[in-house]
């Protein structure tokens, strides 16, 4: 009997419900041995590159199609996935063809600059790389995702008797969720201004991605760096406000407290000259005049001596008194904080059962008139500044919890990929099992339906042939019975006749 007769023979004495079963499980089996094979194949993905221009993707993609590595394009073609072995060395290799070039070259334009090159285009190619280094310059600065910038400058010629103007223009693409400060705007047209040979700051024109304009000749206080102000502000109000946060962070846990503050700042610089004059004069000069003056002598009798005159001697002392004053001078400087207004947001519930069964407790930590003393000792708010705490349930959604599912996925095909193998094993178990016992089946049966016509009935009713078990002998009688009735019953009468003689 071949193998397809006897995989025939099984199939016809196993019942429907085994056969729908034998024919679950060999699907099962076909199915995990194409997964498996499909997983071992497929190599498993990493980043290669992300963000690329659509020029640099299609160079890339080129040089892996020549090495015929496989590749995913992702995220419209801007960012490249390889292979997780492959990784590293393509990157070497595309690092030696010059891969990624990047969209600003900077000074890299001149390394392949072909001789003979007029001096016009030489002086557009210096401009050029001028913009592209500042460029990435200016996205080194937290927030900005991508610059451009742009110099017009107008020559002087013989006709003109002062030197061309120098302008800049920069446009930004901000990160989400980034606005930049007065203060990092006014950094920006400085690192302009200051790369630039005769251009001014106010001459630097900055403008987002939406149009909006942020610094320019019409602004010339924030050019000139009085826009610090605003900065100093908002600084002032965030160390405050992260001040109280913090506090209360440590109490009641992340996320339960969020606190904004408001100041009034007096920005203006004070000089203060104070003059005090005393009522007692003080002597400042004294000058004395003397003067002698000599009388005539009178002139006596004759024969006799004169008489000599007198000497007259005038003395004037002159003294000038000026008046005492003392000379104040007091300067205030900027940056005083005038009034507050704070307002606060704080969740006072009991925690959550998650938060519970992770160490919390299911009481208020602190009262609500408590939070209002710790801010207002904190912030050392006088009577005049305002204070508006309110106690209310947070909303916390369950977006976190939905993003960290994708990350699970990996761990679960190798789990898949690990257990498709003991899949497998069992089917095919499972399948050995049923065969077997179809076998059992179908063996007896074979015998039963063609005795031998000189077989006495002793062989077939003691077990001869090798069928020694009572659930055998009784199968092959049964089976006897129902094909040949009137050969089993003569073999009967026979054996009887044997057993009386």
């Amino acid at each position: 009997m071949g193998f397809l007769e006897k995989i025939n023979a099984v199939w016809q004495k196993v019942s429907p419900v085994e056969r729908a079963l034998l024919v679950a499980i060999v699907l099962i089996f076909v199915s995990a041995g194409a997964l498996l094979t499909y997983w071992v194949r497929t190599p498993d993905m990493r980043m290669l590159y992300q963000e690329l221009a659509p020029e640099e993707a299609g160079k890339i993609a080129e040089k892996i199609s020549e090495k015929g590595i496989a590749y995913e394009l992702r995220n419209g073609g801007t960012s490249i996935y390889a292979p997780e072995e492959k990784v590293y060395q393509l990157r070497l290799d595309m690092a030696k063809e010059g891969l990624p070039v990047g969209g600003q070259g900077g000074y890299k334009i001149f390394d392949n600059e072909k001789i003979g090159v007029s001096p016009f285009v030489q002086s557009v190619n210096l401009k050029r790389a001028l913009q592209e280094e500042l460029a990435k310059s200016i996205q080194m600065i937290d927030g900005v995702d991508h610059a451009r910038v742009h110099i017009g400058s107008t020559e002087q010629t013989l006709f003109t008797a002062e030197a061309g103007r120098t302008t800049a223009s920069v446009v930004l693409r901000l990160k989400p969720g980034y606005k930049l400060s007065a203060l990092n705007i006014t950094a920006i047209t400085h690192l302009v201004s200051g790369s630039v040979d005769g251009l001014r700051s106010e001459n630097v024109t900055v403008v987002d991605s939406q149009g909006r304009l942020l610094s320019g000749e019409s602004d010339q206080t924030m050019a000139s760096g009085a826009g610090t102000v605003q900065s100093y502000r908002e600084r002032v109000e965030q160390n405050l406000a992260d001040k109280v946060e913090d506090m209360l962070t440590t109490v009641l846990g992340p996320g339960r407290a969020t606190v904004k503050v408001s100041a009034v700042i007096d920005m203006n610089s004070v000089n203060t000259v104070s003059e005090t004059y005393q009522p007692k004069g003080v002597a400042s000069k004294e000058e004395i005049t003397t003067g002698t003056e000599t009388e005539p002598g009178i002139v006596s009798a004759e024969g006799q001596p004169p008489i000599p005159g007198g000497t007259k001697k005038d003395e004037t002392i002159i003294t000038e008194y000026e008046i005492g004053k003392t000379v104040k001078q007091e300067v205030v400087l900027p940056g005083e904080i005038k009034s507050l207004s704070v307002a606060a947001f704080v969740d006072l519930s009991p925690p959550d059962a998650n938060e519970a069964s992770s160490g919390g407790t299911t009481a208020k930590i602190m009262e609500l008139s408590e939070v209002e003393e710790i801010i207002k000792n904190a912030l050392g708010l006088k009577e005049t500044d305002s204070l508006t705490v309110v106690d209310a349930k947070f909303y916390r959604p369950v977006v976190l919890l939905v993003d960290e599912e994708p990350s699970k996925w990996p761990r679960y095909i190798a789990i898949a990929r690990q257990a498709s193998l003991g899949i497998m094993a069992i089917c095919a178990l499972l399948v050995l099992r049923m065969f077997r016992g179809a076998k059992r089946k179908v063996a007896p049966a074979a015998p039963a339906a063609s005795l031998p016509e000189g077989e006495g009935a002793a062989g077939l009713l003691t077990g001869g042939g090798g069928a020694s078990e009572p659930l055998v002998l009784r199968g092959q009688i049964a089976d006897a019975l129902e094909r040949n009735p009137d050969r089993v019953r003569q073999l009967f009468t026979s054996w009887i006749e044997e057993k009386g003689e």
